[in-house]
């Protein structure tokens, strides 16, 4: 069962599962990709979800890099919902993190903050959960199974399935990278299969992935070399246009890792319980002088306009570039 877990390991009855609460409702849910083909829509948000390797494919933008300039028009926006440490069978958020109902205690607020729009998402689970081994294939397929059915039928079925990263020869666990990529290859496999079944998008990147020393220091993240090379194997088997850039990108990555850091200040703010958990209520949420203000939420409500300013960047520099 997908499990809406919070901090104390509890379900909120009525809530959906953390992995789809963050986005926004919508009226009908988008449609498979056409043909097959990806191709973003202009003006079109692109979610990721995942755990420690998806949430670091923000660190050095390469693949929300390669986005923006095969599709320089579009003006697209890059959400990177990705949690550390999450696994498709259990994700930890703080208590009341985009509940409908908040924290009951007096002069509390809910979580107000404004969704992720639906449009692409991108999914990569499997890597950590293969190492329950073998026999936790059927739970990992019936778990990500769910996943997919919950969000083609209340967001969005635009969804592209990435396959996990290799385990690396690399780090304290080198001599087991072989063994544990055999059983790897099956959940990878099973992927594909989830996706085919569904007429959602699959990219191989346990078949693609070289196994270079540079890709991994611990065997199991990328460093910027991976991510490089995650993000051309992502271009190449989603038949991103040509992106080559005939000028400097160099303020283009500038631009998108501010914009991250915008975003995780957001997304996942510091001090939950001053912001919308169970300490709302202390002189220490309140502004100093006016005890009903709530400065805190003020700042995270000024972010969204701070992330658009740079988005405007990121696309101006994506045009530049692509001339």
């Amino acid at each position: 069962m997908l499990t809406a877990a919070l901090s104390c390991g509890q379900e909120e009855s009525g809530e959906l599962p953390v992995l789809v609460r963050s986005f926004a409702e919508v009226e009908k849910p988008a449609p498979p990709f056409e043909n097959g083909k990806f191709e973003p829509k202009p003006g079109e948000t692109i979610a990721f979800l995942g755990g420690t390797n998806t949430f670091n494919l923000q660190r050095n933008g390469d693949l929300e890099m390669h986005l923006h300039l095969a599709w320089s028009d579009h003006d697209l926006k890059i959400r990177n919902l990705g949690w550390q440490g999450d696994t498709i069978f259990y994700q930890a958020r703080p208590r009341f993190f985009w509940t409908k109902t908040g924290d009951p205690q007096p002069g509390s607020t809910p979580d107000i903050r404004k969704k992720t729009e639906p449009g692409i998402v991108f999914i990569q689970f499997g890597k950590m959960e293969s190492l329950e081994g073998e026999s936790a294939l059927p739970k990992f397929s019936a778990a990500y199974a769910e996943l997919l059915e919950l969000l083609r039928a209340k967001k969005t079925s635009r969804i592209v399935l990435l396959g996990p990263t290799p385990f690396f020869p690399t780090g304290p666990a080198a001599d087991l990278a072989e063994s544990r990529n055999t059983v790897l290859a099956k959940f990878s496999t099973e992927m594909a299969k989830l996706a085919a079944d569904r007429d959602l998008l699959f990219v191989d990147v346990f078949g693609a992935m070289k196994e270079d020393p540079n890709a991994s220091t611990n065997g199991v993240h990328l460093t910027d070399a991976g991510h490089a090379q995650l993000a051309e194997i992502v271009a190449e088997q989603l038949g991103f246009p040509d992106s080559t850039a005939s000028s400097d990108i160099d303020p283009i990555r500038v631009a998108i890792q501010r914009k991250s850091k915008l975003w995780q200040q957001f997304y996942h703010p510091t001090n939950w319980a001053f912001l919308f958990g169970d300490r709302q209520h202390v002189p220490a949420s309140r502004h100093h002088v006016d005890t009903e203000k709530r400065w805190f939420i003020d700042e995270v409500n000024s972010l969204p306009s701070l992330i658009s300013e740079t988005e405007a960047d990121i696309h101006r520099y994506a045009r530049e570039a692509a001339k």
